[in-house]
C-alpha cells in the first residue's frame, strides 16, 4: 500500500492532479475563512451576559470549540470535495498506470455528492456523539481519543473512497463484496486517507491524493 501511496505523491506535479489540488487549495481557504468569520462574529458582535469579561469568555470558549469541531470534522469534508474531483483524478491515474483498462462507467455528480454527503452526515455525528464518552476523557489518555478517531474515521473513508472508485469499473455489488473481502486493507488504507487530513499542509490536497491513492489500492486488490 505505501507503493500505491507513492504513485499518488509522485503524479501529483501532473496537470490533471495539480490543478485539482489547486481548486481543493481554494476550497480549504474558502472554510478556513468561513471560520474566521463565524469567530470573529463569535468575540466582536455577540453579548449573552451583559458583562464584558463573560462575554469574552464566552467567545473564547465558543472560539476554541469552533476550531476543535471543524478539526474534528475536516476528514469528512475531504469525501465531499474529492466527489467534485474524482473522475479527473481516477481517469488520470488510470490512463497513466492502467492504460489497458476498458473505459469506466462515468458517475454523475448528483449520484457521487449524494453519497458523499450521507457519508458527512453520519461521520460527523459518530465523531460528535463520541466527543463527551471518548474525545474529552481522552484529554488525560490521549492514545484512546487519537486511536478511536484514527479508526473510526479510517474505516468510513476507506469504505466510501474504495466503493467510489470501484463502481466506476464493477457493479456496486460487486464493489461492496470486494471490500468486505479485504475489510482490513480498505481500512488501513481509510487509516492513512485519515493522517493525510490531519497533516498541516498536506491536508490541503488530501482529497486528490486520497483518489489518486484508491485508485491503485483497487487495481491492487482486484487483480
Amino acid at each position: 500500500m505505501f507503493g500505491a501511496l507513492s504513485k499518488a505523491f509522485a503524479q501529483l506535479p501532473e496537470r490533471a492532479l495539480l490543478t485539482s489540488v489547486i481548486l481543493c487549495l481554494f476550497a480549504a481557504l474558502f472554510m478556513i475563512g468561513a471560520c474566521g468569520v463565524f469567530s470573529w462574529f463569535l468575540i466582536v458582535e455577540l453579548s449573552f451576559f451583559g458583562d464584558e469579561r463573560y462575554d469574552k469568555l464566552a467567545a473564547t470558549v465558543g472560539t476554541i470549540v469552533l476550531i476543535f469541531g471543524t478539526m474534528l470534522v475536516y476528514p469528512s469534508t475531504v469525501m465531499v470535495v474529492a466527489g467534485f474531483f474524482l473522475d479527473n483524478v481516477a481517469g488520470a491515474v488510470e490512463t497513466k498506470y492502467y492504460p489497458l483498462l476498458p473505459p469506466p462507467r462515468r458517475q454523475g455528480l448528483g449520484e457521487i455528492l449524494r453519497s458523499s454527503l450521507l457519508l458527512f452526515g453520519i461521520t460527523v455525528f459518530l465523531n460528535i456523539l463520541l466527543v463527551f464518552p471518548v474525545y474529552l476523557p481522552s484529554i488525560l489518555f490521549p492514545p484512546l481519543g487519537i486511536a478511536v478517531f484514527y479508526c473510526l474515521n479510517g474505516y468510513l473513508l476507506g469504505r466510501e473512497f474504495f466503493e467510489m472508485v470501484a463502481v466506476r469499473h464493477i457493479g456496486a455489488v460487486d464493489a461492496r463484496a470486494l471490500r468486505r473481502a479485504h475489510r482490513w486493507t480498505v481500512m488501513a488504507a481509510g487509516v492513512m486517507i485519515t493522517i493525510l487530513t490531519t497533516v498541516p499542509i498536506l491536508n490541503l490536497a488530501a482529497p486528490v491524493i486520497a483518489t489518486a491513492f484508491m485508485v491503485h489500492v483497487f487495481h491492487m486488490l482486484r487483480a
